[in-house]
Formats: C-alpha cells, sequence, structure tokens
C-alpha cells in the first residue's frame, strides 16, 4: 500500500529537481525511487504557491493592498462579482519545478481560508479528496485552532501587529512592522496551515528537514510544540532519513 506523506519545500524541491537531486543525500534521492514506484503517494501544501511565492521584501506590499475576490449568489444565480487581488506571479524556477514534482505525482493539500489568495496551479493540481470534504476541513480547522492557540502559525504573525483585533489586512495598513519581520511572520503562517492541512487529509507523515532547533518559540516547528502537535493529532514530522527508516522498517 502506498504511503501518503506531504512534503516541505526544503525536501519536495531536492526531490523534484533533478540538479539538485543529483547531490542530494541518499535518503533524498530513496525518497524520488520510493515515489517513481509508487510506494509514496506524494503531497506538498498550496501555501508554496500562494504566499510563500510572494518575494520576501514584497509581502507586505502585496498583503496590505489585498483585496478577496467575492462572489454573491442567489438561487445559484451570480448576482455580483469582484475579481480582488490576483495571485501574485510565480517566479519560473518555482513554476518549472511544480511542474516537475506534478510529473512525479505531487498533489496540493490545501486549507480553505476564506478570501486567501489562490494561483490557478493549486488548483491544476489539487489533491483527491481522501474523506468527506466537511470532515477534511472540520478537521483542518479544529487542528488549526489548536495551532494558534499555542501562538503558533497565523497566531504568530497576528501577535506581531500592533492591532492584530482589526484582522490581518487592516492592521497591517499602517503597522511599522518590518518586511523582515513580516516575511518570518509568513512562513510560521505557512507552517501551522501546511501541518493542519496534513492532519486535515488523514495523512500521517510530514517530511521536513526543519528540525526546529533554531526556532522561537512561537513556531510550530519548535521541538516542544511540535512534540504536542504530533501526541494530539498523531502525525509524525520526519527527516527524509527518518521516512526512510521508518518504511524501510516497516517492508
Amino acid at each position: 500500500m502506498s504511503v501518503p506523506v506531504v512534503f516541505d519545500s526544503n525536501v519536495w524541491e531536492y526531490i523534484a529537481d533533478e540538479a539538485k537531486r543529483a547531490s542530494a543525500p541518499p535518503a533524498v534521492q530513496a525518497l524520488h525511487a520510493r515515489i517513481t514506484t509508487q510506494a509514496i503517494t506524494p503531497f506538498f501544501f498550496e501555501g508554496i504557491v500562494n504566499l510563500e511565492a510572494i518575494p520576501k521584501t514584497a509581502r507586505k506590499a502585496y498583503l496590505q493592498s489585498y483585496r478577496p475576490a467575492i462572489t454573491i449568489t442567489v438561487d445559484n444565480k451570480v448576482e455580483s462579482q469582484s475579481r480582488g487581488t490576483p495571485p501574485s506571479d510565480l517566479p519560473e524556477y518555482l513554476e518549472a519545478t511544480v511542474e516537475k514534482a506534478a510529473a512525479l505525482g505531487f498533489r496540493f493539500v490545501h486549507l480553505p481560508r476564506i478570501g486567501a489568495p489562490r494561483d490557478p496551479l493549486a488548483d491544476k493540481y489539487k489533491a483527491s479528496e481522501t474523506l468527506a470534504l466537511q470532515d477534511r476541513i472540520n478537521r483542518s480547522f479544529e487542528c488549526l485552532r489548536y495551532i494558534e492557540s499555542l501562538g503558533c502559525g497565523k497566531g504568530a504573525l497576528m501577535a506581531m501587529l500592533n492591532d492584530p483585533q482589526k484582522g490581518l489586512v487592516t492592521a497591517i495598513q499602517d503597522d511599522p512592522i518590518t518586511e523582515k519581520k513580516l516575511a518570518k511572520g509568513v512562513a510560521e503562517w505557512m507552517d501551522g496551515d501546511a501541518l493542519a492541512a496534513t492532519y486535515g487529509y488523514g495523512f500521517e507523515y510530514f517530511c521536513t528537514n526543519d528540525k526546529g532547533a533554531g526556532a522561537g518559540t512561537s513556531s510550530i516547528l519548535h521541538p516542544s510544540n511540535r512534540t504536542l502537535y504530533a501526541q494530539k493529532y498523531n502525525v509524525k514530522i520526519v527527516t527524509p532519513e527518518e521516512l526512510i527508516a521508518i518504511l524501510t522498517a516497516a517492508t
């Protein structure tokens, strides 16, 4: 039976990009082999083509001017529609590498935040539902609330702002937060959403090279927080080497 695994950016790019894979550690090459033989069913989180795709120095300006797309329907008839702010253009390398990953079988797991930006690639390569849609959404957001209760995920970003009660876009309008600090907050947000989505889909493994050794306590990947998350949701956060060892022992 194929094992579903959600891969972090610091792993999936090395699996998908043949140039990076050639000099990658043996465990990464072993993961590629298991994916090509369908022993592993690979996934990645949609955030990599949404907010994480925006250059770090441009994230603040993008969020300050962001407007969600809105569609109003009555009796299944569209009454009004606004397009909102389009997704940021993807860097050529990222788009090409996502296509390579998709050719290997990678699909995007989603966490449907209302009004959030979404690149068309996230829908083009959307993962099939493993559970009933509402069950998946309920699981994802229950987990998300727990992650944010720890001060992690989007909660870490909101805590950086002076007036978080206004909501992200409004709060960030006049906030003096630096681009560097905001970029870090967005990264923490995406890590939290990725782990919530992993649980939401019912998957057991999240593979990352980020051991959280240098992360602050606002990171869900900080050793203390990842332990709480793993114990509560039975999702294993593993390195490529740990994942290969687990899968090898099971065969």
